[in-house]
């Protein structure tokens, strides 16, 4: 586990309770899959999931608030793949930095 720095949105990494889990929207359509977990500094709860849509393709950053568990076991996101897919790509180390984190939040509030 990686410890906070000034650029992180809290430590991140391998969380078993969502890694590897699919994301899906409300209709059931699938975004991706969780590749990383970003977790608020304060109270170390998770924040941002970092979805990987397939091998080829850039993780992007999904807020956890509105999201839920299925019947099933995925994760339901209340915004559809092309939303998605317009968010600002995931950096390669995963750390949201304050600019990341402004344009994530924009991006995710106009919805």
């Amino acid at each position: 586990m990686s410890t906070p720095t000034d650029r992180t949105a809290g430590r991140h990494g391998d969380n078993p309770q969502f890694t590897g889990r699919q994301v899906i929207d409300e209709r059931g359509e699938p975004l991706g899959s969780i590749d990383d977990v970003l977790f608020d500094p304060t109270d170390e709860t998770p924040e941002y999931f970092v979805v990987k849509p397939g091998m080829l393709r850039r993780a992007h950053y999904l807020p956890v608030d509105g999201s839920y568990e299925s019947i099933d076991g995925d994760i339901v996101v209340p915004w559809d793949q092309q939303w998605f897919k317009m968010s600002p790509p995931a950096a390669r180390d995963h750390v949201l930095s304050p600019d990341d984190r402004r344009q994530v939040e924009a991006h995710y509030a106009d919805r």
